[in-house]
């Protein structure tokens, strides 16, 4: 039962996404500069009013926003994609980092400065989150982090947020993770090991266990405390909803394995009334939407969105 904790967050083999790019920042009270990879799909025939910041999930990739970033250069090119490499994943330019996060808070110092870069380069911009699953999970609790305490960027988009354990697992599982990241913090376990052999359906026409396999980028094990790490998240998203003071979109499958549509609007009912949210369940789609076999319904919804934005109609 650790298996929800941890494949929640599988993604899928993109196609070849822009060309690869690199970015260093120094970590406060650090001698070391942090470098991490990022792609872009930026047109340069139109200047971008609205930018997208994408944080990709669990043994994920940048490359895996490809498709939305084509759609936008394609529909609406004066919104822009960036995504970034998440520490501890696949495509973490530190071999040695891969499949572990010595401080979830990394993850949030990460997303900041990413943040800053993107701002500096279109500083008449508006900037939005784009957080997938456990992306979700690192863009709520970075705005819940936020320093200054106020809105870190001007939009959040939630794909297929896991927002509490399902009730069909055990109560003590989660605190088991806890003990055995307390334990053993370096020690690492396989998905399969995790998943006790189940196979969970991520599109209509994938499951997670072939994914795995196909993936370049995919970890084949994960240390104890990056699984303690993201069942900590889980079990904090609710209290981060109360945080949002910008235009907020939630996305989600109504066939996601991970959390049905009554946990999902749990999650949307605790954001503050006064915020603009605005929630969207896609009753036959599964947790990767951006790979669903109708997304393009999907990012016509977030273009959609992000228009209503750009045009001050929600705020």
């Amino acid at each position: 039962m650790l298996f929800l904790a941890a494949a929640a967050f599988v993604a899928m083999t993109g196609g070849c996404g822009p060309s690869y790019t690199t970015v260093s920042y120094q970590k406060a009270h650090s001698t070391r500069d942090d470098t991490f990879g990022y792609r872009k799909w930026i047109s340069k025939d139109v200047e971008q009013d609205v930018v997208l910041i994408g944080i990709h999930g669990f043994c994920g990739a940048s490359v895996d926003y490809t498709n939305l970033g084509n759609h936008l250069l394609e529909h609406q090119p004066n919104t822009g994609l960036y995504a970034y490499e998440v520490r501890g994943q696949g495509s973490d330019p530190l071999r040695e980092r891969r499949g572990d996060i010595g401080d979830p808070k990394d993850w949030y110092r990460d997303l900041f400065a990413f943040t800053q870069l993107v701002r500096e380069r279109h500083p008449e911009a508006k900037v939005v989150w784009f957080g997938e699953s456990m992306g979700a999970l690192i863009a709520a609790h970075t705005w819940r982090e936020s320093p200054t305490g106020k809105p870190p960027c001007d939009g959040l988009i939630l794909s297929s947020p896991i927002v509490r354990f399902r009730d069909d697992i055990s109560a003590w599982t989660p605190g088991l993770v806890q003990i055995a990241a307390t334990t053993l913090p370096l020690a690492r376990i396989s998905l399969e090991t995790l998943s006790g052999g189940q196979d969970v359906q991520m599109t209509q026409t994938s499951h997670h266990m072939e994914q795995m396999k196909k993936n370049p980028y995919n970890v084949e094990e994960q240390t104890l405390r990056l699984i303690g790490a993201l069942t900590r998240l889980i079990q904090t998203m609710n209290d981060c909803a109360a945080y949002f003071h910008a235009p907020v979109l939630v996305l989600h499958g109504g066939q996601d394995y991970f959390n049905n549509d009554s946990d999902v609007r749990g999650f949307v009912a605790r954001i503050p009334t006064r915020t603009s949210t605005t929630y969207r369940n896609y009753p036959k789609a599964y947790h990767l939407l951006m790979y669903d076999e109708k997304k393009e319904v999907i990012f016509t919804d977030i273009e959609r969105w992000v228009n209503r934005l750009r045009w001050h109609l929600i705020r």
